[in-house]
């Protein structure tokens, strides 16, 4: 059974657009739970939650309607109640601690072979 903060939290997700830390967060979840927010996302509670708001059966009524009728679009709800269910995932990078990688900065110059092979070697007799 889903507690209060559970379903408060659950409710925060669906406002802020399925950020589930800061959903944690304004539910009354300490800071420090709500850096790991699978410890709500892989409950029983929250699982049960999310196919009585969210079923399977409803998502795909909608997907398929949104493929046959293009002039609605609803991606980024069907996206959310994707994510909130679980069933798709954004790619996080691990290594950088969340901090966006540098960019490299590559200089071309036009005629400068790269591949170190001397043009005597790759002509053809």
């Amino acid at each position: 059974m889903a507690t209060e903060k559970q379903k408060r939290a659950i409710d925060n997700m669906v406002e802020n657009g399925g950020n589930v830390s800061k959903a944690m967060r304004d539910a009354g979840y300490s800071p420090e739970t709500a850096k790991t927010p699978k410890k709500l996302t892989t409950s029983a509670a929250y699982i049960e939650l999310m196919d009585a708001y969210l079923p399977d059966d409803m998502l795909l009524r909608a997907l398929a309607d949104d493929i046959e009728n293009k002039e609605k679009n609803r991606k980024p709800e069907l996206e959310l109640a994707f994510k909130l269910k679980g069933k798709m995932t954004e790619k996080v990078d691990h290594t950088t601690d969340g901090k966006q990688l540098p960019t490299p900065i590559l200089s071309l110059t036009p005629n400068v072979h790269t591949n170190n092979i001397d043009e005597e070697d790759s002509s053809t007799d």
